[in-house]
């Protein structure tokens, strides 16, 4: 019988020959639904994978579910809310009905509650998501359950080494960087610039800052960048922190806030009348992302595509278990920009 090749896969599927390369050879995350149905007709046609191709352990293993645990901040916070109905979409195919994923809520400064939900969740799944502040006391639990057996991925920020299986996110450098180009492009060309991170131990906001200071720095622009203030990850703290930043600097042209509880940060801006004069730069999504950019409260918006951002955890997952090649993993999820005009 004539081995299938990926031409074959790609018209019984009914996707494109490019689509069917990059799920089987693990090229770029694409859509849960497509990934099954491409390895579905993948088996279906017998199609013999190369050796050592980081797909086939996929297709043999479709009958393994797999125990996931996640622990993100909180719900209440719209980002993490499109989370973890994402992760939830991503996970359904890979789970019995009888033991759903767990997920479990901290705020980001819970560090010794956060540390315990890792050595609980670790008794009784098989891998665990984690968002959360690269402390001491995170690592070592985290050192505690890979000793263990049980794979742990950092999303969104990375941790310091600790044994975890990898990391999944923005290229954090390119994302300050990013924003900071728009700066020079959009911003006035002198006056003060605020900087709203979550917290300094989170990692991927602690690069984004750096970033874009680097890439202002590296231009000799004229703008004075303010010590960062932090929001907590909360929206209630990000509204108290941008009202204190607006009523101390009357100079202040720019906003850079790479961080949660932008819906805070959103409404002191409006409340100062202040939002035509400042050039507001945030990450998202968050709750009314697209009104705010059509009302002008905010100017760009560094976009995670919670989509694919899920579909790549998924995977690295069921890669870690089922494909175990060691060595860490390590993916970057692409981010977009969104303005008035294309939101």
């Amino acid at each position: 019988m004539k081995n299938s090749t990926i031409k074959d896969i790609a018209r019984e599927a009914g996707v494109g020959v490019a689509t069917v390369d990059r799920v089987l050879n693990r090229r770029a995350p694409v859509r849960q639904e497509t990934e099954n149905k491409v390895l579905a007709t993948a088996q279906r046609l017998g199609y013999r994978f190369p050796q050592g191709n980081p797909a086939a352990a996929s297709v043999i293993k479709t009958g393994v579910k797999i125990k996931m645990g996640f622990i993100l901040l909180p719900g209440d916070y719209s980002f993490y809310a499109r989370l973890g109905e994402q992760l939830r979409q991503h996970a359904a195919p890979w789970h019995d009905d009888d033991c759903p994923p767990e997920f479990c809520f901290h705020a980001i400064n819970a560090i010794e509650a956060m540390a315990e939900t890792i050595r609980d969740l670790a008794t009784r799944v098989e891998v665990i998501g984690l968002v959360a502040l690269d402390n001491a006391l995170i690592r070592h639990a985290v050192e505690e359950v890979t000793r263990k057996g049980v794979k742990v991925f950092a999303l969104l920020s990375d941790l310091s080494p600790c044994g975890h299986s990898g990391y999944i996110g923005l290229d954090n450098r390119k994302a300050g960087r990013t924003a900071a180009w728009a700066v020079a492009k959009m911003g006035s060309n002198a006056g003060k610039i605020g900087i709203i991170i979550g917290d300094n131990q989170f990692l991927c906001q602690e690069t984004c800052e750096i970033s874009f200071r680097s890439w202002l720095r590296e231009r000799g622009t004229p703008y004075q960048v303010l010590e960062p203030i932090r929001s907590r990850e909360n929206i209630e703290c990000g509204y108290q922190a941008t009202k204190k930043l607006l009523q101390e600097h009357a100079d202040l042209t720019v906003i850079y806030a790479p961080c949660g509880g932008i819906e805070g940060v959103v409404t002191a801006l409006k409340e100062s009348g202040r939002q035509q004069a400042i050039t507001m730069i945030c990450h998202g999504p968050f709750e009314n992302d697209h009104l705010a950019l059509i009302n002008g409260d905010i100017d760009l918006l560094l976009n995670h595509r919670l989509t694919e951002f899920s579909a790549a955890v998924i995977g690295a997952f069921r890669q870690s278990l089922f494909e175990p090649a060691g060595g860490f993993i390590n993916l970057t999820c692409p981010f977009e920009l969104l303005t008035p005009e294309n939101c």
